[in-house]
């Protein structure tokens, strides 16, 4: 998985969203009803395409890795761009320590006092622009979980420093949108080369035609992709994922 993907992945697990029963919108949807009448998302992905099938069957099913549907999971994904996990971990607890982690915090800051955390200036003022939208109600964080998924991504990429690769991760890992499909991710094209063994990692848009009849289990081909390359790139045991 991408550096980028591992601030996703990794963040906030204490946090994760639960449900009534101890259960995770994400688990329901991979494993027991992903809502289009062919049960868990994996299963009904691994009906689709035989070698999902032989994958999940030696590698086993990919983790849950739900995340919290909030700020604070936009936020770090801001303050993660292009940057290392260790040095985006470092500058989240600088602005922990500074009491700049939440919406209101940071909508009456300014980029210069988020700088003294760690920040750039264009992440100071997207994370500003962000938590801005967020207290001012233009932007409803908790009703696009009611919207189809191709409404979130166009909304959230109205806002100045999230791309469609942040905007598909957040369907994904918060929204539990089993059809996210973030086609730019590189560990995902290197998951797709070694599980339809491909002589080279396959293009952006070439993704988009290999998965195409994964519809509407791309998101869910997200997760195996990514487990794919932990364990077979990364060399990560299963324990470790």
């Amino acid at each position: 998985m991408s550096a980028v993907c591992q601030h996703f992945t990794s963040l906030g697990h204490s946090d994760i969203a639960r449900y009534s029963f101890g259960m995770s919108d994400m688990h329901q949807k991979l494993f027991i009803d992903a809502g289009h009448g062919d049960g868990g998302a994996l299963q009904a992905l691994a009906r689709l395409d035989e070698d999902v099938a032989l994958a999940l069957k030696t590698y086993g099913s990919p983790p849950d890795r739900s995340l919290p549907a909030s700020f604070d999971t936009l936020a770090r994904a801001i303050v993660g761009q292009q940057v290392s996990r260790t040095a985006a971990s470092s500058i989240w607890n600088r602005m922990e320590a500074a009491s700049l982690t939440n919406e209101t915090a940071i909508a009456n800051s300014s980029a210069d006092v988020m700088m003294t955390a760690g920040l750039s200036r264009r992440k100071a003022e997207y994370l500003i622009g962000l938590a801005a939208e967020i207290t001012a109600g233009t932007l409803d964080l908790p009703a696009l979980a009611h919207l189809p998924g191709d409404e979130v991504q166009t909304r959230l990429t109205k806002i100045r420093g999230i791309g469609s690769w942040t905007a598909d991760n957040y369907r994904l890992f918060a929204l539990a949108d089993m059809d996210a499909w973030p086609i730019n991710d590189i560990a995902l094209q290197e998951g797709m080369k070694r599980l339809k063994s491909l002589e080279s990692r396959p293009t952006a848009s070439e993704l988009e035609v290999i998965a195409e009849h994964w519809r509407p289990y791309r998101g869910a081909g997200a997760l195996v992709l990514w487990h794919l390359y932990g364990i077979l790139v990364r060399k990560v045991t299963v324990a470790d994922i």
